[in-house]
């Protein structure tokens, strides 16, 4: 997880708690996330799935395989979430690094010879 970017450190967070994913197929899952992998592979329980043609079906759990997701809908609890703390103090650090460069009024680079 040391290495997982910021979208899956999320999904992390939203792992026991209710979600929605719609696949790449057109087919919805809503249900309870068990567990997530670096990969957006993830497993649901207490599934409804609803077919592209609005067909829908209580499952059990399903497994979900990431290359096929197009997006998720995650509570909006997670606003509130550690990572975004993270983001936050990351992002002032990098204003305060670009800001403190100095205020040149160059250009930077080699400078011509006059002849």
């Amino acid at each position: 997880m040391a290495n997982a970017g910021i979208p899956i450190k999320l999904l992390y967070e939203a792992e026991s708690m209710k979600i929605t994913v719609e696949m790449k197929n057109g087919e919805t899952y809503r249900g309870l996330l068990l567990s997530a992998e670096e990969t957006m592979n993830m497993s649901l329980s207490d599934v409804i799935r609803t077919a592209r043609n609005g067909q829908v079906s209580k499952l059990p759990s399903v497994y979900l395989r990431g290359g096929g997701v197009r997006f998720i809908a995650l509570p909006d609890l997670l606003r509130n979430a550690p990572v975004f703390k993270k983001v936050a103090i990351l992002k002032k650090k990098m204003e305060e690094k670009s800001g403190s460069r100095g205020s040149g009024g160059g250009g930077g680079g080699t400078k011509r010879k006059r002849d």
